[in-house]
């Protein structure tokens, strides 16, 4: 079969490899599409990504896949022929197989998934925990979206209702643009992204701000304007980055909440106790994709999330990925996909 090798650091081609051979607990998918990852994807093919080893290369990419199961072994039971099913790799994570190492490896032909329900079988992991059968009704271009949705939809969900409050955020990506998503559904009055780039203020605006700021020295200042002389109830950091974070903080009204979704470099905040003014709180949230995942397919389904407002490129065959890569890296991608077949 055909898969994304990344041969060295910053270096991928599409080699014929073996396709895996599925266990007893296992099913062989055929994989329809994969997603492209911003960050972790294009991290793991520079060789810098904090949880893949910098020897571990050859590598098949990849970790947003979706497919159809065409053959399951004996002692499967959460998963059938014909079913659409997200997160198949062409090698299991934390292993190798004939010189090659896992980058979970959804750009590939085919994968396994593994049923984790069991008894007596495999435990659950972190990526057969996120191996699961979607609804039938969602496209394969949706299903793809809703892997990383449901990220980002599920952190947003801890904030709780945000009923005419004013929300910043920090950043006009993938992350941002999914929390104005939901800031809006959440009840949000004024959504209020700010970024370097503002070729892409209007991708977060498709997606629910009603402001965009250039991210300046000026920035408290614009979102008090906005917000009739006051600070924000809620700063949201969708960037990770320390200049990005205390600027934020600076934007919150005393008694405000900051609450972080981007990893810093270092996953370390230097935290600046005077740039509110008065009482505040940072929360550090952590995403629950896994337990959100079906309910962010029915949030797509049902027009509380949007999948195509994020959705900016789809490319046709492996052979397209490299070119993905370069538009990826050129800024010129909110979210990208590959269909594979």
């Amino acid at each position: 079969m055909k898969a994304a090798v990344i041969v060295s650091h910053g270096q991928v081609e599409i080699q014929d490899i073996a396709p895996p051979k599925p266990g007893p607990y296992e099913a062989l998918v055929k994989i329809e599409a994969c997603g492209l990852c911003g960050t972790t994807d294009r991290h793991i093919v520079d060789g810098h990504q904090a949880h893949h080893p910098a020897d571990w290369y050859p590598a098949v990419l990849g970790h947003e896949a979706v497919g159809t199961v065409i053959e399951v072994g004996d002692k499967v039971r959460k998963f059938a022929p014909g079913d659409r099913v997200t997160r198949p790799v062409a090698i299991w994570p934390g292993t190798q197989r004939e010189g090659l190492f896992s980058a979970w490896g959804g750009f590939a032909e085919y994968g396994i998934v593994r049923d984790d329900s069991v008894p007596g079988g495999p435990e659950e992991d972190y990526t057969s925990a996120r191996q699961q059968v979607l609804p039938s009704a969602l496209s394969v271009e949706d299903a793809v979206a809703a892997i990383s949705l449901a990220e980002v939809a599920s952190w947003s969900e801890k904030l709780g209702k945000l009923d005419g409050q004013t929300v910043v955020i920090g950043g006009t990506g993938f992350a941002a643009c999914v929390m104005a998503q939901c800031a809006r559904t959440q009840g949000a009055a004024k959504i209020i992204a700010f970024g370097r780039s503002p070729k892409k203020f209007d991708w977060v605006r498709r997606n629910g701000a009603t402001h965009t700021l250039t991210f300046d020295a000026e920035l408290s200042a614009a979102v008090r304007e906005i917000n009739g002389g006051l600070g924000a109830d809620w700063f949201l950091d969708a960037a990770g980055h320390q200049q990005v974070f205390e600027a934020g903080l600076k934007c919150l009204r005393p008694g405000g909440s900051a609450a972080i979704y981007g990893a810093p470099d270092g996953f370390a905040y230097t935290l600046p106790l005077g740039a509110v003014g008065g009482d505040f709180c940072v929360k550090y949230l952590s995403p629950t994709d896994d337990s959100f995942m079906l309910e962010a397919c029915q949030r797509i389904l049902d027009g509380r999330l949007d999948a195509a407002a994020v959705r900016t490129h789809i490319w046709d065959g492996l052979e397209s990925l490299n070119q993905a890569l370069k538009e990826q890296a050129a800024g010129e991608v909110l979210k990208g996909m590959v269909r594979i077949s």
